[in-house]
């Protein structure tokens, strides 16, 4: 992260607030996820024409960690966070300083909240600019998880994937149906 803050590239603290979600705890975080995926798989688009072609080097990057109200002295001072037990999601986005986006991150989530709260599930998407104190923001984005409140497994996103784990996380799914089939 340091490394592309220093080539250029523009960091910033997101905040994403959901509706209510039915489910338990691994669930709702799986759903969490998936609705994560889906604002990278359209804020991709925006930063890079052919997103599917291009270098890593290219494209945004999006560390994240779901969260937990902490207490705090003074409630007023917490976000309102009720639904879903607390649960809620923090991700640092680096965007490359060769980007198609023509305004800051957070002008565009602003002006583009439809396409990113598109169906309700995601009902808040809250961006600011880190401008320093790097490793301080990256121990908030991960206090939960730091705190082993959520294991690093479950809580934890990071995108883009590699090519190497879109492939490989089909192996185990094809290896199982043929498990599967030989029990048959």
């Amino acid at each position: 992260m340091t490394d592309r803050i220093k080539q250029g590239w523009s960091c910033y603290l997101v905040t994403i607030l959901f509706q209510q979600l039915p489910g338990s705890q691994p669930t709702i975080i799986s759903r969490m996820k998936q609705e994560i995926q889906r604002v990278y798989s359209t804020l991709i688009t925006r930063v890079h024409r052919k997103p599917r072609t291009a270098s890593p080097d290219e494209l945004p990057i999006l560390i994240g960690a779901v969260d937990l109200p902490v207490y705090k002295s003074d409630p007023s001072s917490s976000p309102l966070v009720r639904c879903n037990r607390g649960l809620h999601f923090h991700a640092l986005i680096l965007i490359p300083d060769r980007s198609r986006l023509r305004e800051p991150l957070q002008d565009h989530f602003q002006t583009s909240a439809h396409l990113y709260e598109t169906d309700g599930t995601i009902t808040k998407i809250d961006v600011r600019p880190v401008l320093d104190g790097y490793e301080r923001v990256v121990d908030y984005v991960f206090k939960t998880i730091k705190r082993e409140r959520v294991s690093y497994d479950e809580g934890v996103l990071i995108l883009p994937r590699t090519r190497d784990e879109l492939t490989s996380s089909a192996i185990p799914r094809d290896v199982a149906q043929a498990d599967q089939l030989a029990i048959i």
